[in-house]
């Protein structure tokens, strides 16, 4: 009967412990990583609202000292100054109304990080006035440095519209 007791007692405090476990929060690295991908997202967010606002000040200050912007039909623009003025010449030219929607973060270690997107709107040639639908595949590279996730590469091409 005392080994009946025994087990009895022992079957319920292992469910007790399974409960508890259940009950407890994400272990430390689920939070970080999740922590890290709204962290990312917002940079996403900061970055369609500036480039939405051709300002090419918040735009800027996304993006790392080092980095690198690959726009189709365009030479690579390389280091923060040279973004700087792809940025403003493209301003000049166009006005962008788009919205961003992220395909996949995947985090590469504690500073490194890619985000891919997809991006759909409108786009307004400023010399004539005329709006054409922009229908865009992105691909960022991002560091954390000194605390702040910011883009060191970023590459986007056009997606052929069907019928067009």
């Amino acid at each position: 009967m005392k080994t009946y007791l025994v087990l009895a007692i022992a079957g319920l405090s292992l469910q007790a412990v399974s409960a508890a476990q259940a009950q407890s929060p994400q272990p430390p690295s689920y939070q970080f990583e999740a922590q890290q991908r709204a962290e990312i997202k917002e940079v996403l967010k900061n970055y369609e609202r500036s480039l939405n606002a051709s300002d090419v000040a918040g735009v800027v200050q996304l993006y790392t000292d080092d980095a690198v912007l690959l726009a189709p039909e365009a030479p690579s623009a390389v280091g923060i100054e040279a973004v700087r003025n792809a940025y403003t010449g493209i301003f000049q030219a166009i006005a962008i109304n788009i919205t961003f929607e992220i395909a996949e973060v995947k985090l590469l270690s504690p500073e490194w990080a890619f985000l891919r997107s997809n991006s759909k709107g409108l786009v307004k040639i400023l010399a004539n006035g005329a709006q054409v639908p922009g229908s865009n595949q992105e691909l960022f590279v991002l560091h954390k440095s000194q605390g702040r996730w910011k883009i060191a590469r970023y590459s986007f091409s056009s997606v052929l519209q069907p019928g067009k």
